[in-house]
């Protein structure tokens, strides 16, 4: 075969393995999807392999109300670039940490920054890859007869109206879309989960209660990663027979 011809071979499987890479990052018929509301929520998701695609509470600091705010207005505010402010490096823990908020998001909620590790505000990249995880997010909803299993993870207090406004609004999407809501407890003696029901047919609520606090993309101790780890496997396994 020609150098010419080798060259060619090599280009289509190249243009190939992008192409099937980029299928296999959007959402499809079963999709699970962080809502945050940080990134240890996503990262257990990919760590189980149940997340396929980037969205945008994979990566960003939120809360429950700006979730259903975001949700609420479709990502319109959270989108509007006049509303990004890069976070000045005095007001910031570190350089690189805290570096661009949301100025409707910090009046609010109480955010004092929504991006962590990037900057939205200034970076054309950055604007890019958080309008792509929108676009992938709204893909899912749109998606007919889609089965999306949204999930939550926060140590924040949440009222019980807020929740259900999210479930309202992502099942109208779908009457396949399932949150799970994960209400982390630290500065227990051990580990256990407690249940809460009645608030929406399509939600279930779980309380983690753990010796151990979120710090990041894990918890501080290894053990309360693992009993995280079963617990989503079996939730999912779960929705995935009802």
């Amino acid at each position: 075969m020609a150098p010419s011809s080798l060259f060619g071979v090599d280009l289509l499987r190249s243009l190939r393995r992008r192409l099937l890479g980029r299928a296999s990052r959007e959402p499809g018929p079963v999709n699970h999807v962080s809502l945050g509301c940080h990134c240890h929520m996503a990262q257990v998701l990919k760590t189980l392999n149940l997340r396929t695609w980037s969205g945008p509470f994979d990566w960003i600091f939120s809360t429950p109300g700006m979730v259903r705010d975001c949700l609420a207005d479709n990502f319109a505010s959270l989108l509007d670039r006049s509303q990004l402010e890069s976070v000045p490096l005095s007001e910031r823990p570190a350089p690189e940490i805290g570096r661009c908020r949301h100025r409707i998001y910090r009046e609010r909620h109480d955010l004092p920054a929504v991006f962590n590790h990037h900057d939205p505000a200034t970076s054309e990249a950055d604007y890019a890859f958080l309008c792509e995880g929108v676009r992938r997010f709204r893909a899912a909803l749109a998606r007919p007869g889609a089965r999306n299993h949204f999930w939550m993870m926060t140590a924040l207090g949440t009222h019980d109206e807020t929740i259900a406004d999210i479930c309202d609004i992502l099942t109208r999407s779908g009457p396949a879309n399932r949150l799970t809501f994960l209400h982390i407890r630290p500065g227990h003696p051990g580990l256990r989960t407690v249940e809460r029901e009645g608030i929406h047919p399509n939600l279930r609520w779980i309380t983690l209660e753990s010796h151990s606090e979120s710090v990041g993309l894990r918890f501080s101790d290894t053990q309360a990663d693992d009993f995280l780890a079963r617990l989503v496997t079996e939730e999912s396994a779960r929705a995935a027979r009802s």
